[in-house]
């Protein structure tokens, strides 16, 4: 039986965050495992460990996380908080230091023992790409993570192991990505490692999986007969905020950030055949088929099916914003992409000749993340009398940040006369079940100390969707000609990509 079979109950561990004194540690980490904590999800003898280079105390940690938890955890309480934080620890290590891991050995050995969690360790890696080198490499020198390789897989009776989460980016291009694989490859086996999407962990996402495979309905017209295309949409109203010099990096970019990391992953649940069973290693199977026979633009087609922008100034919420190239951190010559697009095929029985056409930007009109399921006209209509043009049908998958699905078909209105409008089926996640989605991360942390890798990304699907969107990286990298097209904050995004789509008689779905 696998790491990556259904876990049931969670046993304690120690949780060691590599990069506690960052942002995801306070704004997500810490109080996903808070509210775990306080829905009895998280079991009673589960400590965290933090480790930075930053000089800090337990307590001056535990001090420092308490206004982010208060504002971050969904359910905060005061008296359950100042509970929890004395399960919460740290220690300061340079990470790039072998001579500091000697020290950090032995506070973990003692805080094993002083909460009984044995040799069941999670290590999580929240830091820059160049420090997970020295600190899976140093893990392991030490032995750490003593994947010879028996310790890292789950033990039903709750006995040692050690898994490794690791944060995007995984890698800048398909050299580095293939680089990290095999680094992390020499320390753990591969159902020990946890590449973390915080996308495959929202709710909308993993229903999509029950949308698909529980219904009858859907699964005779979920093909190429009938679907027209499919768009994903990733974008958000805000600019880069103070992270410029980290988005005008070799890491940077919408490409490398979203659509390599999340919206392929997206795709491929869109587009994967039924799994023979919700095992992780069956999921992922498909997946990997999925991403396999994913093809993008072609040499000669990256021009019309490819588009780059970045933000100009404009308004937002009645404020003047600037634009990109005037943020903090941004050279004012650079070419990265604030906005990207591009169509993607995947070369199946079932999808031959339907486009998928992905796209994420910041400085946009709204906050949306989406999958828009476009059908065929019908073969023949019936209404031509009609003083407009009756549209194809669509399924619309809410991801965030009202999270449903919504059916859109064409009905008609009541009277006299043959009057058609456009009608909407909604499925309100909060509203039909009077119950709030858990944080992605609390969902994928809980599933990484139950051993369930199905909502984390297995080696083979990093590889492919590197090799899908490295050619159009390239190609703007190499294109002089070709730099990004400025568009207004606020917006939708640059001219370039509504061209992009009427070249196929279609268009962006912009609710």
């Amino acid at each position: 039986m696998s790491d990556s079979d259904p876990a049931g109950e969670p046993a304690n561990c120690l949780i060691v965050i590599f990069g506690a004194s960052g942002d995801l540690t306070k704004r997500k980490l810490v109080p996903s495992l808070f509210s775990l904590a306080r829905k009895n999800q998280l079991p009673a003898g589960t400590a965290v460990l933090g480790v930075s280079r930053t000089d800090m105390s337990d307590d001056a940690f535990r001090a420092h996380l308490t206004p982010h938890v208060k504002q971050f955890a969904r359910d905060f309480d005061a008296a359950a908080w100042d509970d929890f934080a004395t399960r919460i620890y740290y220690h300061t290590a340079d990470t790039t230091s072998a001579e500091s891991f000697v020290g950090l050995k032995a506070r973990i050995g003692g805080l094993s023992g002083q909460y009984g969690t044995g040799q069941r360790l999670l290590f999580y890696l929240s830091v820059a790409p160049q420090l997970y080198e020295p600190i899976v490499d140093n893990l392991a020198a030490l032995q750490m993570i003593t994947e010879g390789k028996t310790m890292c897989s789950l033990n039903r009776t709750h006995g040692a192991w050690q898994r490794l989460i690791v944060e995007k980016p995984f890698g800048y291009d398909p050299p580095s990505a293939a680089h990290l694989n095999q680094v992390l490859g020499r320390a753990c086996e591969e159902h020990a490692i946890y590449r973390i999407d915080h996308y495959l962990g929202k709710e909308t996402v993993q229903n999509l999986l029950v949308f698909r495979f529980a219904n009858a309905i859907f699964e005779p017209i979920w093909n190429s007969n009938y679907i027209d295309h499919v768009q994903v949409t990733a974008v958000e109203s805000v600019g880069v905020q103070d992270r410029g010099g980290y988005y005008d990096s070799p890491s940077g970019g919408a490409m490398r950030d979203m659509i390599q990391s999340h919206l392929i992953q997206v795709m491929a649940l869109v587009a994967m055949e039924p799994p023979v069973s919700m095992r992780a290693d069956d999921i992922r199977l498909e997946k990997v088929k999925v991403l396999s026979a994913t093809r993008g633009p072609g040499a000669d087609e990256m021009a019309d099916f490819t588009v780059r922008g970045h933000y100009g100034r404009g308004s937002m919420d009645g404020q003047a914003v600037p634009a990109y190239l005037e943020e903090q951190g941004v050279a004012p010559d650079s070419g990265t992409e604030t906005y990207a697009a591009l169509q993607l095929h995947v070369d199946t029985w079932r999808w031959g000749g339907v486009p998928f056409y992905l796209r994420s930007g910041k400085r946009m009109a709204k906050k949306l993340t989406e999958i828009v399921v476009n059908f065929k006209h019908t073969p023949h209509c019936l209404f031509r009398e009609q003083t407009r043009k009756l549209k194809p049908n669509q399924i619309i998958i809410n991801v965030q940040p009202d999270e449903g699905i919504r059916i859109r078909f064409e009905g008609k209105v009541p009277g006299t006369k043959m009057d058609i409008k456009d009608v909407v089926m909604d499925f309100d996640l909060v509203e039909q079940f009077n119950a709030e989605p858990p944080e992605a991360y609390a969902t994928l942390l809980l599933d990484a100390i139950r051993g369930d890798q199905t909502l984390f990304k297995h080696r083979e699907e990093i590889e492919h969707c590197w090799r899908v969107v490295q050619p159009a990286i390239d190609y703007w990298k190499n294109t002089a000609t070709d730099a990004p097209s400025e568009y207004a904050s606020g917006t939708w995004g640059p001219s370039a990509s509504d061209i992009m789509m009427a070249r196929d008689d279609r268009n962006w779905h912009n609710p």
